[in-house]
């Protein structure tokens, strides 16, 4: 292959006429945003075209704040330090399904372990550890199937988050490091 041919292995690269973006950036696998602009029209998980969602707010704390977890103290200081930036994702229709199967995936596991804990009160069946972790499995993936991206760091102008695709990671450029 000669130097100038493209890379047929590389991730495609998208233009985003009429969008603008601003500092939408990338930082390794962490997406850098601007809290004050959009994120382009794509599916932050694959790179498609994506019909855009609401407005979406993510917070943030420091993660020292955890030793307070213990406490009921974190509960109410966890309301004071939380940092939050609302952004507009987008997601293509098949990662929409995803998550629309994975939520209603949940929905059928919990209703599982709420019948195994009738049958525990009706019949005196010994079902009340194994419903109780079928009930906690549906709340994790309920968990999962909410979650789209997470926020590793918010301040007053950025956002910094962490579960895009790489695809759409390779379509935005690179954070120019400082002192280079």
């Amino acid at each position: 292959m000669t130097p100038t041919s493209p890379n047929p292995y590389s991730a495609p690269t998208a233009a985003f006429e009429g969008v603008e973006t601003g500092r939408c950036r990338r930082e390794g696998g962490i997406l850098v945003a601007s809290t004050e602009e959009h994120l382009p029209p794509r599916c932050v998980k694959c790179n498609a075209p994506a019909m855009m969602d609401k407005p979406r707010t993510f917070t943030w704390h420091h993660p020292g704040w955890y030793v307070l977890v213990p406490m009921v103290v974190y509960l109410i200081v966890g309301l004071f330090v939380r940092k939050q930036a609302t952004l507009v994702l987008g997601l293509c229709d098949q990662h929409r399904r995803q998550r629309l199967h994975l939520s209603l995936g949940s929905l059928g596991v919990f209703l599982l372990g709420l019948g195994g804990l009738y049958l525990t009160a009706v019949s005196r069946t010994s079902l009340l550890l194994p419903s109780s972790l079928i009930i906690l499995v549906s709340l994790l993936l309920r968990i999962a199937a909410v979650r789209i991206l997470r926020p590793v760091f918010i301040d007053h102008h950025e956002i910094r988050l962490k579960g895009c695709g790489p695809e759409f990671l390779d379509s935005l450029p690179a954070l120019k490091q400082q002192g280079t």
